[in-house]
């Protein structure tokens, strides 16, 4: 089976969080999502790219889709003067992440070789 892929990037800027949602919420759609399980991808999305605005860099929201599962990726480089950012740690993640791991519990926190970090979760489609 083929996978789709859409993609966005936003400035890191609050005001662009909408777009983010909205973004989200079409793609979700597009695979027959609906009800209380786009309303918890909103949320996740907006903790998402929180935890991305910090890093002060453009916002990159990430969606394949294969028929069975839609799954996302929010992704933000990683900066050494990020004070709101927690470091990747045994110990736990911030309280933004536990929230999509409450909704989604296969969401993951990583960072890669190049110190960008992402945030990746998906949700089943009917």
């Amino acid at each position: 089976m083929s996978r789709d892929e859409f993609h966005l990037t936003l400035p890191s800027r609050s005001e662009h969080l909408g777009t983010a949602r909205s973004f989200a919420a079409a793609v979700a759609r597009h695979y027959a999502v609906t009800g209380e399980a786009v309303e918890d991808l909103k949320i996740a999305i907006s903790e998402a790219c929180v935890d991305a605005l910090v890093a002060g860099e453009p916002i990159s929201v990430t969606a394949e889709g294969n028929g069975s599962d839609v799954a996302f990726s929010i992704a933000a480089p990683e900066t050494e003067d990020a004070p709101g950012r927690a470091a990747l740690d045994e110990l736990g993640a911030p309280a933004r992440i536990e929230l999509i791991r409450t909704l989604f519990p296969d969401a993951a926190l990583s960072e890669d070789e190049g110190g960008r970090r992402s945030i990746r979760f998906s949700l089943p489609t009917p």
